[in-house]
């Protein structure tokens, strides 16, 4: 997994052709201090280079891009010493995310419903969540070489495979995503963490809360303390919902290895057979 545990941030001021000026700011990123610094100091020289023979800045780097900033709240180690089998990290918006070296997990989005969609649901016609549960299950059924949980969450489908490990970046699991139409910037996060994500918390707008003040890493004092009043109020407005809702297994396989423990912590973070609203 590529999740660094260090971030490092460097900032200079720009200087163009014309004798302007503008502050910028870049991140680097490591396992230790040194490593997550000399990357920062890397990457702003090259930025400061770019601005000074009249480049445009580099184009914003998107969710897929790198590895993303997050803390890392607890690390499960795996079968091989000093590899761990995940980490759960809070995100930038506050949520809880699990991401697994091995555990498969499919990210299916779904489009909300038109009116004439509605309208044909009246006479009974399949609903689109009806139709790409339809559609995943029998992508995973044709794919057959796995065992899956397929669980609804707030705006799709997701499915996590309990009897074998996949290796993120395998051409196999591409081909699985194509297949299954999981989210493409989840297919290409999960190349560039060598990981799988699932968040297992949930997205404090729709608890009706605001997002976090400040982000990872915030320094000592005031911003922590604001970060933690934060967390109480949006733990307390996500006390009343759950984040996925089990529905069917696809294959007859069972639990192996790690996955039996990082699914029942994923069942039981994300409160996925309890009868609360999904967020």
């Amino acid at each position: 997994m590529q999740i660094p545990r260090v971030w490092a941030k460097a900032s200079a001021k720009a200087e163009f052709p014309d004798g302007r000026e503008l502050p910028v700011a870049v991140w680097g990123w490591g396992e230790d201090e040194a490593t997550a610094k000399s990357g920062a100091a890397d990457r702003l020289r090259r930025v400061l280079e770019r601005t000074r023979r009249g480049e445009r800045f580099p184009h914003q780097y998107g969710y897929a891009s790198r590895p993303l900033r997050e803390e890392i709240l607890q690390t499960f180690e795996g079968s091989v010493p000093g590899e761990p089998s995940a980490a759960l990290t809070r995100n930038s918006y506050g949520a809880q995310v699990l991401n697994a070296a091995r555990l498969l997990f499919l990210d299916v989005d779904l489009q909300p419903p038109t009116l004439a969609e509605r309208v044909m649901r009246l006479f009974g016609k399949a609903s689109a969540e009806e139709t790409a549960l339809v559609r995943l299950r029998n992508a995973l059924q044709e794919y057959g070489r796995a065992t899956f949980r397929v669980y609804r969450t707030a705006s799709g489908l997701r499915a996590v495979a309990i009897d074998r490990d996949f290796d993120p970046a395998a051409g196999e699991v591409q081909e699985l995503m194509q297949a299954t139409s999981t989210d493409p910037a989840y297919s290409r996060l999960c190349l560039a963490q060598r990981s799988f994500r699932a968040r297992l918390t949930p997205k404090p707008w729709r608890c009706k809360g605001s997002l976090p003040p400040g982000q990872h890493p915030r320094a000592e004092g005031e911003p922590r303390r604001r970060f933690a009043e934060w967390l109480n109020e949006y733990e307390r407005r996500s006390a009343g919902y759950a984040t996925c809702r089990y529905l069917e297994k696809v294959g007859s396989g069972s639990l192996k290895g790690d996955a039996r423990r990082l699914l029942e912590l994923h069942d039981k973070m994300t409160r996925c057979n309890e009868p609360l609203p999904l967020a």
